[in-house]
């Protein structure tokens, strides 16, 4: 009996062995393997965890987006410059998008191509080569390898010229607001500069509600720095386990635009999701939590979170500032310069990414002066902990 209560069960999530002899993970010491076979497998998904405050290979977000388990359009900003989104994106918007994901899909997904390889061949500048080596030794000859030969120049790596860029954007916004335009109550056969000049009576909810049923309906979900991943609630998405974006799509095909920016205006979309049976979202705390005052009001916490969010998809120096709620609470106001600001975007990108902690239970720590203590329970501080202890005060603290 004593030796089953000691069994534990592998790390990796599809893996069922238990053992008394696991092996624990070298780098992080914290989660346990039945079999290197397993820690290797898991390495993708773990090194988000075991990494979380050092720098990241880029193939590892492609594969966490679009790996075995997710089919997720990948937003961090530096992925999307080396495996081409961020180019296919300014040309051909969310179809071009689209393609690539397939592409990459097949070669991780289905081919198994080792993320090693995928990783050699953008750094050596290789990966219209190396893809066109691998769709051919695999016989893999259809539309999508198609699609490759004529698109090779979204893989080389080479920019494009800023007007073509503008253009791209505007034809790529155009066709998306199009799209869904007959959801909002316009007529398919409407012209865009009709959809401009009714779409100009339209409230600012109305305005947002609009836009972002365009966005995900493209498909996809809100860039990191723009507002409406707050007032929708993605920064919970990591908390609800499921793609939110999806959800939200799923949603539509039942709500009315109408019953959507009513739901929206009156902050009460986790009722909407909950009325048509989408409960693993309209009774998740979190979400409830944090669209319980959109679009206005919000907890600190999650402005943080977003805030943070936007930080680790972006260039340095290209992030939004933080609120000044958060300034206030969560001790920016406290730095003297870069570095210290630095100081605190890791900390708190290692309790949400590494430790995953609860939002509300960091920002009852918050409001008791305790971020400190709160802080120390998972990070190790030092050797910066005297200026940890500087910087995480706030008015709150004693």
């Amino acid at each position: 009996m004593q030796q089953m209560a000691d069994e534990q069960r592998c790390g990796y999530v599809d893996c069922d062995n238990t053992s008394s002899d696991l092996k624990c993970c070298a780098e992080c010491q914290k989660v346990r393997y039945c079999s290197k076979k397993c820690q290797k497998t898991d390495w993708e998904k773990h090194i988000f965890v075991c990494k979380a405050a050092k720098p990241i290979s880029t193939v590892y977000y492609l594969a966490r987006d679009l790996g075995r388990d997710n089919c997720k359009v990948p937003l961090h900003h530096q992925t999307c410059v080396d495996y081409g989104f961020d180019k296919a994106l300014r040309i051909f918007g969310s179809e071009g998008v689209n393609r690539l994901c397939m592409v990459y899909q097949k070669l991780i997904r289905h081919l198994r191509v080792p993320l090693k390889t995928l990783r050699t061949w953008q750094k050596e500048g290789r990966l219209v080569e190396g893809i066109k080596s691998v769709l051919e030794a695999k016989e893999e000859k259809g539309d999508l390898y198609d699609w490759f030969l004529k698109h090779q120049y979204l893989f080389d790596g080479s920019s494009i010229d800023r007007a073509t860029t503008v253009r791209q954007t505007m034809t790529s916004v155009t066709a998306m607001l199009l799209k869904v335009w007959p959801y909002a109550g316009g007529s398919p056969h409407d012209t865009f500069a009709t959809l401009l000049s009714k779409s100009a009576k339209f409230s600012k909810n109305q305005h947002n509600c609009f836009f972002f049923v365009a966005v995900i309906q493209n498909p996809g979900v809100p860039d990191p720095d723009i507002e409406l991943r707050l007032t929708f609630g993605f920064v919970a998405e990591q908390a609800l386990n499921v793609n939110l974006g999806l959800k939200y799509a799923e949603l539509f095909t039942h709500c009315t635009f109408d019953e959507f920016c009513q739901a929206y205006g009156r902050s009460s979309i986790p009722a909407l999701f909950a009325r048509y049976g989408i409960v693993e979202v309209g009774h998740h705390p979190l979400f409830r939590d944090v669209m319980s005052g959109s679009p206005s009001t919000f907890k600190s916490v999650w402005r943080l979170k977003f805030y943070i969010e936007d930080v680790g998809h972006s260039r340095p120096g290209e992030h939004t500032p933080p609120a000044p709620s958060v300034v206030a609470d969560y001790g920016y106001g406290n730095c003297k310069n870069a570095e210290e600001t630095k100081l605190l975007d890791t900390l708190y990108a290692q309790l949400f990414g590494k430790h995953a902690v609860d939002p509300l239970a960091l920002h009852v720590a918050c409001f008791k002066g305790e971020l400190l203590d709160f802080a120390k329970k998972y990070v190790k501080l030092s050797p910066w902990t005297a200026k940890y202890a500087r910087l995480l005060k706030n008015s709150y603290s004693v």
